[in-house]
């Protein structure tokens, strides 16, 4: 549980220049944003007496003279077997930022299913579903009492083959219907199909050749874009790797894995950043609790 109070409001000058009030700053100006007086209450919980399981909570409130804001994280992650593991988060904002009104709570939901064999890792599988409100916002104020709001549902099947030591196949298929409104009188529904099949080969240690190709599909408008892609990869070690390629047309969504916007050269760089920075991001399964000692007698 926690309290924090600012007491007055902190503005006037810095050694960058003089902080005011302002609903956003882009780069290097965030130096002049300021804060104005208020309270913030959280709570929060975590379990992870399970190896096999564990969970996380939090729920922040904030308040001030210039407008509420809650925050709320959920997530959850289990195995339901050796080789399947379930995991779901949750996160919902409200909107609340200096002489900005108007923003809607944006949402998101994560429900996901992965496969992976402790003994044989030739296939590796995810199964997803994502909900998003709201994921970007247009403020009312800022369009006249005209703003805009989203919903997505995306449902998502993703897979690695590797049958060999030489040859990985990556293949995944999404289907994301979106719904807009624009003004609470006006609703807009699309349908979208995105699908992504990637072939590596391994020519030796430190070298491979890659393929890749995208397809975007709205089939009720008709309307789809297409783009091959081919790569040559080094690794400077066996988890860094720079690749060199060519993209013949653009077909880039967020939906995808990877960036590719437009087409010719482009130069792409790989890294596991666990392995780089001594298990970075890994959660260490918590030491068993200490129990009161039993005494037996014969």
């Amino acid at each position: 549980m926690g309290y924090e109070r600012v007491l007055n409001n902190i503005f006037g000058s810095t050694a960058t220049g003089v902080r005011f009030a302002q609903p956003y700053a882009v780069g290097q100006s965030a130096s002049s944003l300021g804060l104005f007086e208020g309270n913030t209450y959280s709570i929060g919980m975590s379990y992870t007496d399970n190896p096999d399981f564990n969970a996380s909570a939090r729920v922040e409130y904030r308040d001030g003279n210039q407008g509420n804001n809650t925050v709320i994280t959920a997530a959850a992650a289990g195995k339901i077997s050796s080789a399947l593991t379930a995991a779901i988060r949750y996160k919902q904002a409200g909107g609340a930022n200096q002489l900005l009104e108007g923003l809607a709570d944006t949402a998101n939901l994560r429900v996901g299913l992965a496969y992976r064999d402790p003994k044989s890792d030739k296939l590796n599988a995810l199964l997803k579903y994502e909900y998003r409100q709201n994921p970007s916002t247009t403020p009312d104020t800022l369009l006249f009492g005209s703003g805009n709001g989203s919903i997505d549902h995306l449902f998502s099947a993703e897979a690695i083959y590797a049958p060999s030591w030489r040859w990985e196949f990556y293949g995944k298929y999404a289907f994301r219907n979106s719904n807009s409104y624009l003004a609470n009188n006006f609703t807009a529904n699309s349908n979208i199909n995105l699908a992504q099949l990637r072939a590596n080969y391994q020519l030796g240690y430190r070298t491979d050749l890659a393929v890749e190709g995208r397809w975007i599909g709205q089939l009720t408008q008709d309307y789809s874009e297409f783009g091959v892609a081919v790569e040559a990869g080094y690794y400077l070690t066996p988890d860094f790797r720079i690749g060199v390629g060519y993209a013949f047309g653009s077909a880039d969504d967020r939906d995808f894995t990877g960036y590719r916007s437009a087409g010719g050269p482009y130069l792409n760089v790989s890294f596991k950043v666990n392995e780089l920075f001594g298990g970075f991001g890994r959660q260490k399964v918590a030491p068993p609790q200490q129990q009161e000692s039993v005494n037996f007698r014969f």
